[in-house]
């Protein structure tokens, strides 16, 4: 196909998974990359090393724009020389101004990890495991100067399963990359039409906090496991003891049995027990802070002369 019929896109986009979006359309033979808009370079660690973008790493055909401002004008002006058919937006970290939202023939392309209007917003993924949810997906959606809240193209379901957030955002992945070049080449060659979502049937995703992580044993046992899945890549779960955040990397209910919720039933060898609304929570692996990652054995050893039967954890 000779490159005056090839399609034409922007692409934006900042973290890996945005890259690994762009690396599956430069396998196409019918998209041409113009452009890409990723974030400036930023200075991280102690000695403020600068982190170059992904994007600059063999890249060179494809050219790579940083702006700090994107209403600058002499940005603006630049960016509008550049016809394209089409700008896909991954995971960028910034706001598409409206006037770049408009200017692309097809608008602006934008893969969402939930079933909109469910779960609009910046924790999809975690949110839907969390809930207890039995399927997700993605959405691939357009643009519009409203949260999540542009007509839908077309959407996978997916089903969760046990998932945690790493297996699930894996599986959501493969999904989006495996439709990705399918549905660029439908809104282009195919005249697919994107729908309007049921705005009354949005539901917003917050942005997860630190204290999530936190156990509230008044919780039955399976939103407590459905929270540990769901938060296990951050902030993961963690419950007190004493003046101290104790990090939970193994957990699951043992048994149905019922007491007072918080309470330890049992500490050995095998782990901690505690129960629950509604049973007992079994805790294996630890990590205390600034510590590595110990088994139950471990655990027991170091700690049951302050953890007994009848105590209450926070």
């Amino acid at each position: 196909m000779s490159k005056k019929n090839k399609l034409t896109i922007g692409f934006a986009g900042t973290p890996e998974l945005a890259y690994r979006h762009f690396l599956k359309i430069l396998e196409s033979s019918d998209i041409d990359i113009r452009f890409v808009l990723t974030q400036p370079d930023k200075k991280t660690g102690r000695g403020q090393r600068t982190s170059n973008s992904l994007f600059n790493n063999g890249t060179e055909e494809v050219e790579i724009l940083q702006p700090v401002n994107l209403n600058d004008q002499t940005f603006k002006e630049n960016m509008l020389a550049k016809e394209i058919d089409l700008l896909v937006v991954v995971a960028y970290g910034k706001i598409i101004p409206d006037w770049m939202l408009n200017y692309p023939k097809y608008g602006c392309l934008n893969i969402h990890f939930s079933l909109l209007p469910k779960y609009r917003g910046a924790a999809p993924m975690q949110r839907a495991i969390c809930n207890g949810d039995t399927k997700t997906g993605i959405s691939f959606m357009s643009l519009v100067n409203e949260l999540d809240a542009g007509p839908v193209y077309e959407s996978y379901v997916h089903e969760i399963g046990n998932s945690d957030i790493f297996q699930l955002e894996n599986a959501l992945l493969a999904l989006s990359l495996e439709k990705l070049n399918t549905v660029i080449r439908k809104i282009a060659f195919g005249g697919l039409k994107a729908k309007e979502q049921d705005h009354t049937k949005a539901s917003i995703a917050e942005k997860i906090h630190k204290d999530e992580g936190l156990v509230d044993w008044n919780l039955s046992s399976k939103e407590i496991i459905n929270k540990f899945r769901g938060l296990k890549k951050w902030p993961r779960t963690f419950f007190k003891l004493g003046a101290e955040l104790i990090t939970i990397h193994e957990m699951w209910c043992s048994s149905d049995e019922t007491k007072n919720a918080g309470e330890v039933k049992s500490f050995t060898k095998d782990g901690l027990e505690v129960f629950c609304s509604d049973g007992v929570i079994k805790i294996a692996c630890v990590q205390f802070p600034s510590k590595k990652l110990i088994n139950a054995v471990d655990f027991f050893n170091s700690k049951r002369a302050i953890i007994s039967p009848g105590e209450n954890v926070n």
